[in-house]
């Protein structure tokens, strides 16, 4: 997106505001982009100095000597629509206004948001914030800091984006702490115009770019942020941490950013869906993503312990089953005499074994020099391994991701432990903290590593015909004048048979009389305000018949954005299938999963549908509609 990249790698940078008492945050920020080492020319603009810092001030952008590539606004909220102006006379097409009261603080603060974005779009402008503390770009060309962050990490292959300003300074210090090398930052603010779903984009084309963090409050476009995702996670990693989850988290966020706050089921699905790590914290975030830094690792779901303390192996070993991992057994205890030599000898058979895809290794020190002498011997194994032959068919020993957990006291920040030029063991504070991050780093790979899927071609479905006669009801209705307020019309059951008909789909007036006995399932469309139409999966079990399905079909759901692919459509079937503990609809996949594909194509091609609940039974080797509704709204123009 070649809309953005005056912001990452900008040659000439205006700050106007850049004050000269050293307590303005405008004087703040102007420091900061000298002591970046910032490798273009820095313009302080202040009508009132001649110089701020010992550069040459000017009294407006109109007057800066040379074109300018990004300029920094830190001024009073009143006097930015003033700026604007000289922006777009100065021919500048890269803003970034860090002021606040805006849309974060005001109706009238709003408005003014609304204006200002506005004048900039009518004049081919791009906008950062309002409401930012600024962005980082630190490849060695750029080495821009215009941000209030007063500690910026070190150059690596990572890009953060937050829609917290202060959550990303405290999220660039810890990644600075832990080493995790930061190629940009951006501090989001009100997303005026540039949006997450823009830095995605961005980042996903750049090859510089290896992982991209996300701290996120709502969503702009949920659909444009699922495809994007979609596309990138099987390159890169995106891993997010979605607050607002809820009710009273979505109000305090709902003041701040003024969004619409989405069901989180749906987040999950989504995140799902496109592959993105999902956390719960900040200090999450940071577990995973060392261990995905830590190098070329491939996970799998059997793990092995190497241990001396039992106690530490019971909680992890608990962990492991808890997160959805197989514990390879037994634990192996090295003891507590020479325990260096013991994990040196022991640590390359557990990576060797093919039963073992990840191993976990836990220490706890019983003398002053023990763990420096652990740190060498677990790194010794790990180089012996790495010149073993080629496993064919399986994974290399070097290649399984080692974790380590040292009980120590003092800093409880994850560290890390040099192995050689390409790799590193993330030694975490506390196990569970280390058998999450593995957990998540699994799944990740898994995805990588699976069918995406394609949007199937099914045959017998005629969305023309279903919506010339969704049309024909919807005229109808509204010719008798049944038309709810807000202009949607429920069809009727023979319309919504003959609709079905059109897409290949069996119905029947009602169930046999012995419905109750038969495998049944439930389909539910709906549209999100944010997300747009999802479907919805719940299936019969042994305890459940027909009725009873209908009773308590959303105790269970399981939900996935459309259009579904046939991958998204096979999980989505697996999903109901374990939470209905079912074995009566075992046999019918086939069946099942058809009906999905051919509902998502009826309401991806039909975008009137609003909402459709439909109930199936199973009779022979066909799905059969007996009940349901459909409501759809009337096409615009």
């Amino acid at each position: 997106m070649t809309s953005l990249h005056h912001f990452f790698h900008p040659k000439v940078v205006a700050v106007v505001g850049a004050s000269r008492n050293k307590d303005r945050l405008g004087h703040v920020l102007f420091r900061h982009i000298l002591n970046s080492d910032f490798r273009g020319t820095v313009y302080p603009v202040n009508p009132s100095a001649q110089s701020v810092a010992a550069v040459r001030a000017y009294p407006s952008l109109r007057d800066v000597p040379e074109p300018v590539d990004l300029a920094v606004l830190v001024v009073p909220a009143s006097q930015v629509l003033s700026v604007i102006d000289d922006v777009i006379a100065a021919g500048i097409k890269h803003v970034m206004i860090l002021s606040s009261g805006f849309s974060d603080m005001d109706k009238p603060g709003e408005e003014l948001e609304r204006e200002i974005s506005e004048k900039l779009r009518a004049a081919g402008c791009r906008l950062i914030g309002p409401n930012s503390l600024g962005l980082i770009q630190m490849d060695s060309e750029t080495r821009l800091n215009a941000s209030f962050a007063p500690k910026v990490p070190e150059y690596g292959h990572v890009a953060i984006a937050s829609h917290s300003g202060a959550l990303g300074i405290t999220i660039l210090d810890y990644a600075a702490y832990i080493g995790l090398g930061v190629a940009s930052f951006v501090s989001l603010g009100n997303r005026a115009d540039v949006s997450g779903n823009d830095l995605l984009q961005y980042w996903g084309d750049d090859p510089a770019i290896e992982m991209i963090l996300l701290y996120l409050e709502s969503f702009g476009n949920p659909r444009n942020f699922s495809r994007l995702a979609r596309r990138i996670t099987r390159q890169k990693p995106i891993l997010a941490v979605k607050s607002a989850r809820t009710p009273v988290g979505h109000d305090v966020a709902n003041v701040r950013t003024v969004s619409v706050a989405a069901e989180d089921a749906t987040v999950e699905a989504m995140f799902q869906q496109a592959g993105v790590i999902r956390v719960d914290t900040l200090q999450e975030l940071f577990d995973v993503a060392v261990l995905l830094k830590a190098g070329p690792t491939r996970g799998g779901r059997r793990v092995a312990v190497v241990t001396n303390t039992a106690g530490g192996a019971v909680m992890t070993v608990d962990r492991i089953v808890r997160e959805g991992l197989e514990f390879v057994g037994p634990v192996i205890n090295v003891g507590f005499e020479a325990l260096a030599e013991s994990y040196r000898e022991v640590l390359p058979q557990v990576l060797r074994d093919p039963s073992v895809d990840s191993v976990i290794v836990l220490f706890t020190p019983v003398g002053p020099s023990n763990e420096e002498a652990v740190r060498v011997a677990i790194s010794a194994a790990l180089c012996e391994v790495a010149n073993d032959p080629p496993v064919p068919g399986g994974r290399h020993p070097y290649e399984k991701p080692v974790v380590a957990n040292f009980l120590t006291t003092g800093d409880y920040r994850v560290r890390m432990l040099e192995v050689d030029s390409e790799r590193q063991i993330p030694i975490y504070p506390f196990p569970e903290q280390a058998v999450r991050a593995l957990a998540k780093v699994v799944a990740y790979h898994e995805y990588r590593e699976k069918d995406p899927g394609v949007i199937p071609f099914v045959d017998g479905i005629d969305t023309d015909l279903a919506r010339t006669r969704m049309y024909q009801e919807i005229s109808a209705t509204s010719y008798r004048g049944e038309e709810n307020v807000q202009g949607l019309v429920m069809l009727d059951w023979p319309a919504v048979r003959e609709v079905l008909a059109a897409i290949g789909l069996d119905t029947a007036d009602a169930p046999n009389a012995q419905a109750e006995e038969q495998a049944s399932f439930n389909i539910v469309v709906e549209t999100d305000p944010l997300f747009g139409p999802l479907l919805r999966l719940y299936l019969s079990s042994e305890e459940r018949g027909a009725a009873a399905l209908r009773r308590s079909a959303k105790t269970l759901p399981t939900v996935r954005l459309l259009p579904l692919t046939d991958a998204d459509a096979r999980e989505l079937w697996s999903d109901a299938l374990l939470n209905s503990a079912s074995s009566r609809m075992k046999p019918h996949e086939d069946v099942v999963i058809d009906a999905m594909i051919r509902m998502s194509q009826w309401v991806e091609d039909v975008p009137e549908i609003v909402e459709a609940d439909l109930y199936f039974v199973i009779e022979g080797d066909r799905a059969v509609c007996v009940a349901g509704r459909v409501e759809v709204a009337r096409r615009n123009g």
